[in-house]
């Protein structure tokens, strides 16, 4: 079974096709939460270290691009229509208090929530589209954005490649392995995160 598998991947990793699912899986990530953007990223670089197709070079960028290009659509998306939800929400004390709390958190918090928020699920859509909605500064998000996309895309890249590396070239394994791996190294991430957050709002208040 495993075998078929391996041959399954390397197969993939030789489609021309392989790297523009990769950057289409990544962008609609930030809209459609669901999509296995990250896992995509995993198995193509598992098969890169296998094959040694796609450059893992390669992989990483176009990853990287496709989840900007998503993460600058759902943002944009909430600055299309945050005038008049916004306007919509002060109508109402409890959702005109729901919508003030969200615009203090991002725009004291907006860098860790927008490096570290896509680690959650769905923390990386309701991070942009709700930057987007409180007017966070579009040239700061996009310096943030770019950081962000860039360490996931090469953590995601990187985790497939090397467990591929440690398992000697075995790709089913070295899937399964990383796959494993992925939502610990994204819990680390998200306390990481918290400590971040938690010293960023030290500071503000004192």
């Amino acid at each position: 079974m495993f075998d078929s598998i391996d041959a399954t991947l390397a197969t993939l990793a030789r489609s021309p096709w392989v790297l523009l699912v990769v950057g289409l899986l990544a962008a609609a990530d930030a809209l459609v939460p669901l999509a296995p953007s990250e896992s995509t990223v995993i198995a193509v670089a598992v098969a890169s270290a296998a094959t040694g197709r796609p450059p893992l070079v390669v992989v990483v960028v176009v990853a990287a691009l496709g989840a900007y290009g998503g993460d600058w659509l759902a943002y944009r998306l909430g600055r299309r229509f945050g005038p008049a939800m916004t306007a919509r929400l002060r109508r109402h004390r409890r959702t005109r208090t729901a919508a003030e709390l969200a615009h203090r958190v991002i725009h004291r918090r907006g860098r860790a929530l927008i490096v570290f928020g896509r680690y959650l699920p769905g923390g990386r859509s309701a991070t942009a589209i709700t930057a987007g909605l409180v007017g966070y500064p579009p040239g700061r998000f996009q310096r943030f954005t770019a950081l962000a996309v860039t360490v996931w895309a090469a953590w995601a890249a990187l985790l497939g490649y090397g467990s591929s590396i440690f398992l000697d070239g075995r790709p089913t394994r070295a899937l399964v392995l990383a796959c494993a791996i992925a939502p610990v190294s994204a819990v680390a991430i998200g306390l990481a995160r918290r400590l971040v957050t938690a010293r960023a709002a030290s500071a503000t208040t004192s």
